[in-house]
């Protein structure tokens, strides 16, 4: 049994979570594609070339070491290689996530020929009560550790003792817990839009909902996938809760929403349009955005006031109608 993934966030949550409830499934056996299918061409996605720019977004960027980017890409066409080597698979993923969805579309693509058990275990709903008990086991079985983004932070974290620092892992997981059941249209239930996103004790609940696709189904993924090659549109998306093509601009009015009318750094446009685009269904990279905000630069709508080659140096404002 090979597990299959999208991207190092969920490979790292599956491989902590696989001891809890499948612990015969061995680590090399986590697979993780690192492409997103959701942008560029597709007509091939084994062509390395025609996918660099997708697969590395951000190579070029000075601030990142140039030996960690080639292993990045040199890890992610071993990845694609050894699909050929599986004889039963389980490919977890999200429900409302175009990345997700081409990537299930894809492997599903790859694996259907071959005629082998193919199941999937979706991330999506789960109700309150379960992540209350999953965290409150949690919490009675070991120790807590809570990173953040500020470094001052972290080293005052690593010095709290457990009880208080259990303390503030507790009231940090309540307010995430309500933000997301507040934001939830399905009373007492909470929604994972990513695989990644998800804890890894909250895995379990997931995977006892696993179910093995039919070979009608996976003939549908196949069209599917077949369909969207077809169009080969530079971007997919969740539209009205299905997968399609859709154009290049399909974002750029949820990102020019995001652009203050004062100059600010373009950082900022790209974390609310994260989030804005996230309520959507569409879980979109940072570059994706940066680059729409440079489309819409020369379309007139955004002003550039100082250039840069990254979005945190970056800043611009928005042009008035």
């Amino acid at each position: 049994m090979y597990w299959i993934c999208f991207g190092d966030s969920a490979k790292g949550t599956l491989r902590q979570a696989r001891h809890d409830f499948a612990p015969e499934v061995a680590y090399d056996h986590i697979l993780a594609l690192l492409d997103n299918y959701s942008e560029g061409d597709i007509r091939d996605v084994t062509d390395r070339v025609a996918r660099a720019d997708i697969l590395m977004p951000w190579r070029g960027d000075p601030e990142l070491d140039g030996a960690w980017q080639a292993e990045y890409q040199a890890q992610h066409w071993r990845t694609l290689d050894r699909l050929d080597e599986i004889d039963e698979a389980l490919i977890w993923y999200a429900g409302g996530n175009a990345l997700e969805q081409c990537g299930l579309r894809y492997v599903v693509s790859c694996l259907q020929q071959r005629h082998i058990p193919v199941w999937v275990c979706e991330i999506s709903w789960i109700p309150v009560s379960e992540i209350v008990q999953a965290n409150d086991q949690v919490r009675g079985a070991c120790a807590v550790g809570v990173i953040t983004g500020s470094r001052v932070m972290n080293t005052l974290l690593r010095l709290m003792p457990q009880f208080a620092l259990r303390r503030y892992a507790a009231r940090i997981e309540r307010r995430s817990l309500q933000s997301r059941v507040e934001q939830s249209p399905r009373t007492g239930m909470a929604y994972f839009s990513t695989v990644g996103e998800a804890a890894p004790n909250l895995m379990p609940y997931f995977y006892q909902h696993r179910r093995q696709l039919t070979e009608t189904e996976q003939a549908q993924l196949l069209s599917d996938w077949r369909r969207l090659q077809e169009e080969n549109t530079p971007l997919r998306a969740m539209v009205d809760g299905k997968l399609q093509s859709v154009p290049a601009d399909f974002y750029d009015a949820a990102i020019l929403s995001c652009v203050p009318a004062e100059e600010s750094s373009a950082a900022l446009t790209v974390g609310r349009a994260i989030a804005k685009l996230d309520e959507t269904g569409n879980r979109v990279g940072d570059m994706l955005i940066f680059s729409r905000i440079r489309a819409l630069a020369q379309a007139g709508q955004i002003v550039i006031v100082h250039d840069a080659t990254n979005y945190r140096d970056l800043t611009i404002y928005k042009c008035s109608t």
